[in-house]
């Protein structure tokens, strides 16, 4: 799991340096890697150090690091999230992880503290809004059958959301294009500044009761969870 977990992370990253300053593109693939740890402090901690390095700081990559709030029974605690906006990113980054040595004392120190519990590779296939403006998110997890009629029909529903006031923050449809299970096939995301916001508009919009009804036949949802952001490094 641990080898896997390196070869997969080494292969991510995001060119948003110069991005930050102006407007935060939309990722175009995302790598997240889900774990469970008793010991939050040491993790968090690794990271920011790794975060500080010359290695690091060259990387053509953006890394937020999830608290998993709700989510059930699932053992994971934490999640974090290697987004970038390209495949040259991707390579780029793949080569300059390989030979960093700030990045290989950090897998080995988190690793002490971690159980791995997945790993996937994610495509966006819709989006809207600005993730680094949010902090907590309300996450589905779910099996879908036929792409084309859900992706038009969420793009429906988020518009109209969007336009009622119903969404503030980020949003987004992603494909496990790597690591899909039975269960699992796509994640959507609602993003809020906060969790106050987050909560504030819980209940179903005449909208979503539209779009429930709409994707029954080809939608299954595996989980509604809610995370909060920990760490952008």
């Amino acid at each position: 799991m641990k080898r896997i977990f390196l070869c997969l992370l080494v292969f991510t990253g995001i060119n948003v340096s110069a991005a930050m300053a102006e407007e935060t593109p939309v990722p175009e693939f995302a790598t997240m890697f889900q774990l469970s740890t008793s010991d939050q402090a040491s993790v968090a901690a690794a990271f920011t150090q790794f975060s500080l390095s010359d290695c690091r700081k060259k990387l053509p990559t953006a890394i937020r690091i999830m608290n998993e709030n709700y989510n059930g029974t699932d053992k994971t605690t934490h999640s974090v999230i290697w987004n970038f906006t390209d495949t040259s990113a991707m390579s780029s980054t793949f080569g300059a992880l390989r030979e960093c040595r700030a990045w290989a004392d950090t897998f080995n120190t988190v690793s002490k503290n971690v159980e791995w519990q997945s790993q996937q590779l994610l495509r966006t296939l819709a989006a809207g809004g600005d993730y680094t403006k949010d902090t907590a998110y309300i996450v589905w997890q779910t099996n879908v059958s036929d792409e084309a009629a859900y992706v038009k029909a969420y793009k429906k529903l988020m518009a109209a959301q969007t336009k009622n006031g119903l969404v503030n923050g980020a949003w987004g449809l992603w494909r496990v294009q790597g690591g899909a299970t039975s269960d699992v096939t796509h994640i959507a995301y609602a993003g809020a500044a906060n969790m106050e916001e987050l909560l504030a508009t819980s209940n179903p919009s005449k909208a979503f009761l539209a779009f429930q009804k709409e994707v029954a036949g080809i939608r299954t949802v595996h989980t509604q969870n809610i995370n909060t952001v920990l760490a952008d490094l």
